[in-house]
């Protein structure tokens, strides 16, 4: 499974690397997030998760999305879970933090995911998360249309050297599917590395880089985004002990 799901990523990356590589369209952005992250356990297979995230341009400073996302977790054993929610995203256009008069345009994205973790051994875990969402974007009339279908696939290599300290490093690919998507199939690719400390066992921090590459619609322009990550997580177990 290990080798396949590497092979995967390898066969995606030869398949876009060469029209990317081929294009000069590309437009560079610096970005903050700030993310909070909580995990409501409601008994051993179940859990809410819940975040909320605002994005900024650093230079300069202006809002560019907030994500707030909501999702059911059901473990399934094995090491697999499974995963429905919902994603509120406001964003401003245009995605120019040049310009000062912008509007923010809101998309709202029913989603399901699945997800393995394997336990490599010696601190080692390797995390596959597969992500489909449907995407209905804000109209002029304030009314909302289905605009496509966007898969996900994530692959991220978790290393714990000590019981507080966890080295992260991952890989995304999201590609767009509908009758509406014309020259971008490819959507982006996500990769990064992150540090992470739980200071206790249910609240810790997460400092990461991300590098963000887009494809626009016209499908010959690009944006490639250096972001700088910022989580707290908290988790809560919403069932009490027994006395």
């Amino acid at each position: 499974m290990k080798h396949k799901a590497i092979t995967l990523i390898l066969t995606l990356f030869s398949l876009i690397s060469f029209p990317v590589l081929a294009q000069k369209n590309i437009e560079t952005q610096q970005l903050l997030w700030m993310r909070y992250s909580l995990k409501l356990k409601i008994n051993p297979t179940y859990q809410i998760r819940q975040e909320f995230e605002e994005r900024i341009y650093w230079f300069p400073w202006r809002q560019h999305q907030f994500v707030s996302r909501t999702q059911l977790d059901r473990k399934l054993g094995n090491g697999w879970n499974v995963a429905l929610g919902f994603t509120y995203l406001l964003q401003a256009l245009p995605q120019d933090p040049l310009v000062k008069d912008f509007e923010t345009n809101t998309e709202l994205r029913p989603q399901f995911e699945i997800a393995n973790n394997q336990k490599l051994g010696s601190g080692f875990s390797l995390n596959h998360r597969y992500w489909t969402e449907f995407r209905f974007l804000e109209q002029p009339d304030g009314s909302f249309e289905y605009n496509n279908i966007r898969t996900r696939y994530k692959l991220e290599l978790s290393y714990t050297p000590f019981k507080k300290t966890t080295l992260k490093a991952f890989d995304e690919i999201q590609l767009n599917i509908g009758s509406k998507i014309v020259n971008n199939v490819f959507d982006q690719n996500r990769y990064g590395a992150s540090f992470q400390f739980m200071a206790k066992e249910n609240l810790g921090f997460e400092l990461g880089y991300i590098n963000w590459f887009q494809q626009r619609k016209s499908g010959a322009d690009f944006y490639s985004r250096d972001i700088i990550r910022f989580t707290i997580h908290q988790s809560l177990n919403l069932k009490r002990p027994k006395s």
